[in-house]
């Protein structure tokens, strides 16, 4: 992993796209997503497509709805880390979570990749995304 610290890339930018079929180009605003692995006690355990914003509240909310934290409380630190991974820019957010709460993390690892999406989503981390796919051939459209 390349750990080139960056900044965290904007989460809206503006673009031009062009409207078919009438040609037209057109300004617009676009959500950026990123890829945002979750690390616990320094161990990775899921990465999530995300808006880069408001992560602490992303990583924060992940924990309490799967259950990995009874409460706020029980993180005791939470830190975003900017990456660029693969020439691709990524996020990792590092919680420093009670020893209760780890334990029973380790003792209920799980996979959360799924066969449709994007495919990245729920993988363990960074590392084991392939970010270069092959280049698409170019379409008579």
């Amino acid at each position: 992993m390349d750990n080139t610290l960056l900044d965290l890339p904007a989460p809206l930018s503006r673009s031009q796209v062009l409207r078919q079929p009438e040609g037209l180009l057109l300004g617009d605003t676009l959500a950026a997503e990123v890829p945002v692995a979750l690390v616990f006690n320094g161990i990775s355990h899921a990465v999530m497509m995300a808006t880069p914003q408001d992560l602490e509240a992303f990583a924060l909310g992940f924990a309490l709805s799967e259950g990995i934290l009874d409460s706020p409380a029980d993180c005791y630190g939470l830190e975003v880390e900017p990456l660029l991974e693969q020439a691709v820019a990524c996020v990792a957010v590092h919680l420093d979570i009670s020893a209760r709460c780890f334990a029973r993390l380790k003792a209920r690892r799980r996979s959360l990749a799924g066969p449709t999406g994007c495919g990245l989503c729920g993988h363990e981390s960074l590392d084991a995304l392939d970010l270069t796919p092959p280049p698409m051939a170019p379409q008579t459209w």
